[in-house]
């Protein structure tokens, strides 16, 4: 099954952009996809500077750094209904009773930084993080747009990490150091029946007291405030086989209503094969999508995350 912690870590990055993105002139390319791919660098951040630059192909001096940097088992939340019975989900597979969905908390701790050669910029960050703090912020995934869970986001204190007693040897950047921790749950389906594609949406719901205000149900819904507030949205694919004669990923499923020629995927926390490729070609064999990618990929370990993510 596909990797939960990195759909976090993605929707961190996209939230981050969204939060402090303007202040900090992300805006690079008029793509936004781009620019945060750009603009938001996850690695420590001790390489951070040589990061970006190996990145962009140039020094720029106007970016957000995060890093994952530990994750534990929460046993304060192990003891909530959700962790301790799980979720059943009605299946649609006929003969079949459904599928169990267990959830396990963890605590994903991360350090975020900005950087700018322009102060005031970042002690505009500092207030957002702090009006941030203050509006009790969740995030809010759900599991085939239908189960829902609410973690929190909590911070700590910012710290001044800039190069200031460095001022006559390599001038100065200034960067604030922020912790972020997600109150994070790993979903995992049991063998009643076989998982191969997970939908999880994460809302930023700083402002909203009640998550039924947004969604009640199919017939009474307030779409225009749903999509506003959505952030993130990821399908997270099972990665069946992998053929490096003919360039091509198979997934588990037929998932050819997913898929058209031209769309970008990325295939995270694999051995060899990481990294974002086009759909050059779909197709279907016994129940299975074939995917041929315009990049040559190296390794026929299967592992790794598969996935698409919407707009």
């Amino acid at each position: 099954m596909a990797s939960f912690i990195k759909s976090y870590d993605l929707a961190l990055k996209v939230l981050l952009y969204q939060k402090f993105g303007t202040i900090l002139g992300l805006d690079i390319s008029g793509d936004e996809e781009e620019d945060i791919n750009q603009g938001i660098i996850q690695c420590p951040r001790e390489i951070a500077l040589r990061e970006v630059a190996e990145k962009r192909g140039a020094t720029f001096l106007e970016f957000i750094n995060f890093w994952r940097i530990g994750t534990g088992f929460d046993w304060k939340r192990q003891r909530t209904s959700v962790a301790r019975r799980g979720m059943f989900l009605t299946s649609t597979v006929e003969g079949s009773s459904g599928i169990l969905i267990k959830a396990v908390p963890v605590n994903l701790d991360y350090e975020v930084c900005f950087w700018s050669k322009n102060l005031d910029k970042i002690y505009q960050c500092d207030e957002i993080y702090a009006f941030w703090q203050q509006n009790n912020p969740k995030i809010t995934l759900l599991f085939n747009d239908e189960y829902e869970l609410t973690p929190d986001l909590h911070f700590g204190e910012i710290v001044d990490v800039s190069t200031v007693s460095e001022k006559y040897s390599k001038g100065i950047i200034y960067a604030h150091h922020m912790p972020i921790r997600i109150d994070g749950w790993c979903l995992e389906g049991s063998s009643l029946e076989t998982i191969h594609k997970i939908r999880v949406t994460f809302y930023d719901q700083d402002k909203i007291t009640n998550y039924s205000e947004i969604i009640v149900d199919d017939s009474d819904q307030d779409v225009e405030a749903a999509n506003n507030l959505r952030m993130f949205r990821d399908n997270l694919y099972e990665l069946f086989d992998v053929n490096l004669i003919t360039n091509e990923i198979i997934l588990a499923g037929d998932f050819t209503v997913d898929f058209v020629v031209g769309n970008l995927i990325s295939i995270d926390n694999s051995t060899a094969n990481e990294g974002l490729y086009k759909i050059v070609e779909v197709t279907t064999v016994e129940e299975k999508t074939v995917l041929k990618l315009d990049k040559s990929l190296v390794s026929e370990v299967v592992d790794g995350v598969v996935c698409k993510v919407e707009n």
